[in-house]
């Protein structure tokens, strides 16, 4: 896989016609197709498929003064960039090249209704619709109800949100003790706002995660389950409060509760979520979204 950066700045600087975010988007979209690793991942708004990544690489290039940003409109900075440090290898830039000359004078509306032939996906949350589309829209609404799980080790941004999408998630709640991440798209206040592109609500919920200076003196010498041996013993015995404001959320639409490891059982949040089912048997059930698997 591709540096997403080098692709994006290779895209900008080799488009003929004036870029906006919306277009990188469907042209990086139609690109990937090609790719055996593709360098972005896309979730469907309003306007088709969208990277948080490319954006937060787009503002990335702004504040290092590569790029200019004026509301949807991109500008490369040319005399800001070494053309050697975007430069392709050759197969990659035949690629590249060759989609340009296929796609690159097409409308967006074009680009879109080329994309949504092959992944019809992306057009969920547009105001396009066929059969494709609706089986899509159908599907998630059909998701289970019922409380949902969620760790995104090893996810970038947009594919943690598609997996929340096809749950039909309407809440997240976040059950760090900090909302922060050496990977800056799932600290809160970056997480909220990919979130909201998706009309997914966050809430926090700090008083149930694992308390920071319990993690960094138990795992110093002991086991991650010895951790959660201590979170259940000290912690999760305060959280009935918690427990109910969930089960609330839950009765409204399907809610997802959010931390960082992959497997839920190695995350305090299935031993909070199977408090809380004990708690408030109302919320039926429980699912992790990575495992597919009802855990109740």
């Amino acid at each position: 896989m591709l540096s997403r950066r080098t692709v994006l700045l290779s895209l900008l600087s080799q488009s003929e016609r004036p870029m906006t975010t919306i277009r990188a988007n469907l042209l990086l979209a139609l690109l990937s197709e090609g790719e055996e690793k593709p360098s972005f991942s896309f979730i469907p708004t309003e306007s088709g498929p969208y990277s948080i990544d490319l954006l937060h690489d787009l503002r990335a290039f702004a504040k290092a003064g590569k790029v200019a940003l004026e509301g949807e409109a991109i500008t490369l900075q040319d005399d800001a960039l070494d053309p050697a440090s975007y430069a392709l290898g050759e197969i990659e830039q035949d690629l590249l090249l060759e989609g340009l000359a296929r796609y690159g004078s097409r409308s967006d509306d074009a680009l879109l209704a080329a994309i949504l032939k092959r992944r019809p996906y992306y057009g969920i949350r547009t105001e396009r619709s066929d059969r494709a589309i609706e089986e899509i829209r159908e599907q998630i609404e059909s998701a289970e109800r019922g409380l949902y799980t969620l760790g995104y080790e090893g996810l970038s941004i947009d594919q943690f949100i598609n997996h929340l999408i096809t749950a039909n998630i309407k809440t997240v709640v976040d059950v760090r003790e900090f909302a922060f991440s050496r990977r800056s798209e799932f600290v809160r206040s970056t997480l909220e706002e990919a979130l909201s592109r998706v009309q997914i609500t966050y809430i926090g919920m700090p008083e149930v995660g694992i308390p920071t200076k319990a993690r960094k003196e138990i795992l110093e010498h002991k086991s991650k389950e010895e951790l959660l041996a201590y979170w259940e013993e000290e912690i999760l015995p305060t959280t009935g409060p918690s427990a109910t404001r969930l089960a609330a959320l839950v009765r409204e639409h399907n809610t997802a509760l959010i931390c960082h490891e992959e497997d839920p059982g190695q995350c305090h949040r299935s031993r909070f979520s199977a408090f809380a089912l004990e708690h408030e048997p109302s919320i039926g059930a429980i699912y992790d979204i990575r495992t597919t698997r009802e855990q109740s």
